[in-house]
């Protein structure tokens, strides 16, 4: 059946790259956890379950299959901007360039996120558990993850990523996103002002007001100490989530917070 439909083919084959990804990450995750002595009763709770349910959502082509249509009418008829700028570089350089263009542009998306209340209506479904782990960089609503992914269209044609170069971005990007949301107690010492680590994004998620609006990066942390929204972290802080924000632990629960918190006062 897959040889004679291509399409399912490659879904097919990218698909099982994903996972093998995402399982290899996980797994990195899982030792470095284990020799930290980590809890790992956390993971038999409602909120990794529920967080599992995007995981396989996400990585197992069904958000994909949902949104293909979408992407296939839009793409053609946005060629007009591309201009195939890093396919005349070393493959090296390319993959740099495409990696800091791609976070640049997700630290303001982000930063964007947390100041218009549109936004933030579906992005607290990200920061209203209670408990994170490595399961929860994937804890992210189909909307929001549309939005996203439609920014970033137009500078992906802008730049003209080639092909070749997608599987190392996105590697890289998700060994990042993994780890960070991890139970580790990592700060990456001299590299803490640079690179994203557990610490670093921890205060992120921190439930305490004064942690607000601060340290954005994805990626690179780079871009908070240049644009005034580093807050350094040696620790993992104590209590994570969103004060008077309570979602349950049901994805329907989730996917509906964000209608109701716009239709709230």
């Amino acid at each position: 059946m897959l040889a004679r439909h291509p399409f399912l083919r490659e879904l097919a084959i990218t698909t099982l790259i994903g996972i093998g990804v995402y399982a290899v990450c996980a797994l990195i995750v899982v030792i470095a956890e284990k020799r930290e002595r980590r809890d790992f009763s956390v993971y038999r709770r409602r909120s990794a379950l529920n967080d599992l349910a995007y995981v396989v959502f996400y990585k197992c082509s069904i958000y994909s299959i949902l949104v293909m249509p979408l992407f296939a009418f839009l793409s053609p008829r946005v060629q007009f901007l591309r201009s195939d700028l890093l396919q005349r570089l070393p493959w090296l350089a390319s993959v740099l360039l495409a990696w800091l263009a791609f976070d640049f542009l997700n630290y303001w998306i982000h930063r964007l996120q947390h100041s218009s209340r549109l936004l933030w209506a579906f992005h607290s479904v990200h920061h209203a558990t209670t408990e994170l782990t490595f399961l929860t960089s994937h804890r992210s609503h189909f909307l929001e993850q549309l939005a996203t992914g439609l920014l970033l269209l137009v500078p992906a044609l802008v730049l003209g990523i080639p092909q070749t170069l997608w599987f190392p971005i996105l590697f890289l990007q998700l060994l990042s996103e993994t780890f960070q949301h991890a139970r580790l107690s990592w700060n990456f010492g001299p590299l803490h002002a640079l690179i994203v680590s557990p610490t670093f994004h921890s205060m992120h998620h921190s439930a305490d007001e004064k942690h607000y609006n601060s340290n954005y990066g994805r990626v690179f942390s780079i871009w908070d100490l240049l644009f005034g929204t580093f807050i350094a972290a040696k620790e993992p802080v104590e209590r994570v989530g969103v004060d008077g924000m309570e979602i349950p632990e049901r994805l329907t629960a989730q996917f509906a917070h964000p209608f109701r918190f716009l239709a709230s006062r």
